[in-house]
């Protein structure tokens, strides 16, 4: 960063340091945001670092509800702030309570394993929470013949395909539209323009884009693989924001986006002027809260999912 800083962001980590307060953001957030967050990575690793916010005041989440709703049960007694609260999760918004609750009615016994990108109530309605990088080990642990999985039919199928359990959509039209846009035309140009890359895409997009993929795996894993491999290029099919992030912290690498046009229009909605503005004013409508009667639950499940998966076979639906 150094000279680099723009006198916006140098007033935030000022402001901050003055309030005490934590700023966390998430991969998919703009470049600005992350140069002056303390903490940057995806869904796990910020729900994990929520967890250990002893001797801060607030928390600044730079994310999307959902994410921050999580932040919120984790970090119990310390205040969490959105910037923008409208950056709300499509995907996310494809399953709510009822809609689980009926499901659950259809196939009485059956584990629910949700996807991080869920909301507060329809966590409160699950057995177990999985991310993009540990869905199929935590369906495969669980040592059932079958789960309900959602909100993601991608990442479902992902699931499928590498475990032996009947994996039932809890809705098969779930989608993140940012990954949902990746198709085999551009990567197959792409490859063309550029046989001496590594194709890697996230299990969000859909399974014939998977398939194309040299490597297929989450946010995380992709920065991890890029920063440690030996190869020299690679193509990214994930979100614009990630993307940038990795060229950055690897500048002796070419790191290619898949599809320009990949962009979490939410996750933009938080910007350094909204993060600003928390610093100075403390917005009482910025606050997030999760109704009292699910943070129970939603905490266990959430502590649950930070456990080794050889852990988790004794989970049963309720």
């Amino acid at each position: 960063m150094g000279n680099e800083l723009t006198k916006l962001q140098k007033k935030i980590l000022k402001l901050k340091k003055e309030r005490n307060a934590l700023i966390l953001a998430h991969n998919y957030q703009t470049m600005d945001i992350q140069e002056i967050a303390d903490f940057v990575g995806d869904s796990l690793e910020l729900a994990r670092k929520s967890a250990e916010v002893e001797g801060y005041d607030l928390v600044i989440f730079a994310g999307v509800k959902f994410m921050a709703e999580m932040s919120a049960v984790l970090t119990k007694d310390v205040p969490v702030y959105i910037p923008d609260t409208r950056s709300i999760c499509p995907l996310a918004a494809f399953v709510d309570g009822s809609k689980l609750r009926e499901i659950k009615k259809e196939h009485p016994g059956a584990p629910v394993v949700v996807y991080v990108n869920t909301t507060a109530e329809t966590k409160s309605e699950s057995d177990i929470i999985c991310t993009s990088g540990n869905a199929p080990e935590i369906v495969e642990a669980l040592g059932v013949e079958k789960v309900l999985f959602g909100p993601d039919s991608n990442l479902a199928e992902y699931v499928r395909r590498r475990t032996d359990v009947e994996v039932i959509d809890i809705e098969p039209r779930g989608h993140c539209y940012v990954h949902d846009q990746f198709d085999i035309a551009q990567i197959e140009l792409l490859r063309e323009e550029n046989p001496d890359a590594i194709v890697i895409a996230h299990p969000e997009c859909p399974p014939e884009v998977q398939d194309a993929a040299d490597i297929v795996g989450s946010t995380s894993m992709m920065a991890r693989t890029v920063a440690n491999s030996p190869e020299k290029k690679f193509i990214i099919a994930t979100e614009l924001g990630l993307v940038h992030q990795i060229q950055k912290h690897n500048p002796d690498k070419i790191v290619l986006p898949a599809y320009e046009g990949a962009i979490c229009r939410q996750m933009k909605k938080n910007t350094l002027e909204k993060i600003l503005h928390i610093l100075e004013d403390l917005p009482e409508e910025n606050l997030v809260s999760v109704p009292e009667e699910m943070v129970e639950h939603v905490r266990t499940i959430l502590e649950r999912m930070n456990r080794a998966p050889s852990t988790l076979e004794s989970i049963v639906a309720k």
